[in-house]
């Protein structure tokens, strides 16, 4: 994976970590970022996303975890690279909700969505009625999302979705684990709601 096709500051970065030391530290600190990234992307933009991140901004926000993942290399330890990536995703993202909450949406989100979408079916990735399916399901736990507190949906999308254990999410955020299972089983109170709710509703139950 050619990391510069993910993220635009990639090359820059790549040439900063090559002037700050000489031949092989600086070229294995580089490649090391680049497994990192090529392992761990996906997951990072799927917790920005799942946290609250509008597809316009996922960008900005991957750069903004890689800028932290380079600036903190080497206090990342090999086994919690994942960890780290995804905790580091999740407070960019508080962050970006907090300065950006009254930004008003923009019709270029929808369109985004739907380009993915038809991308996806293009590839052969999923038949139209799997993606139709996908589709509901992905609104289902979105609307779910949106309901949880910011501490529940952050404990929530880490570990449920993405399965880190509490104790990996309790030392990357600072919390105990205690406080990490209590936000866990509030969420999924919260979940189960949601879904009783619309697997309730005439629409989805049809005709009787």
């Amino acid at each position: 994976m050619i990391l510069s096709t993910i993220v635009r500051i990639w090359p820059t970065l790549a040439r900063g970590q090559q002037l700050q030391a000489d031949g092989a530290s600086a070229g294995t600190r580089v490649q090391r970022i680049e497994q990192m990234f090529a392992r761990h992307v996906d997951a990072v933009w799927r917790t920005a996303r799942d946290l609250g991140v509008p597809p316009r901004d996922l960008e900005d926000v991957v750069q903004e975890v890689m800028l932290v993942c380079v600036r903190r290399l080497a206090d990342i330890d090999p086994e919690r690279e994942r960890a780290f990536l995804l905790a580091t995703a999740a407070r960019v993202a508080a962050n970006w909700r907090r300065t950006r909450r009254r930004r008003p949406a923009e019709p270029v989100e929808a369109i985004e969505a739907v380009t993915s979408d038809a991308i996806e079916l293009q590839l052969g990735r999923y038949s139209p009625a799997a993606a139709l399916e996908r589709k509901r399901e992905l609104e289902l736990v979105q609307s779910a999302l949106e309901e949880m507190t910011e501490p529940q949906r952050e404990a929530f999308t880490l570990f449920e979705i993405e399965g880190l254990s509490a104790r990996e999410i309790a030392a990357e955020l600072g919390l105990s684990e205690g406080v990490v299972f209590a936000r866990v089983q509030r969420a999924r109170a919260v979940f189960q709601r949601c879904v009783a709710r619309v697997l309730g509703s005439p629409a989805r139950r049809g005709p009787g």
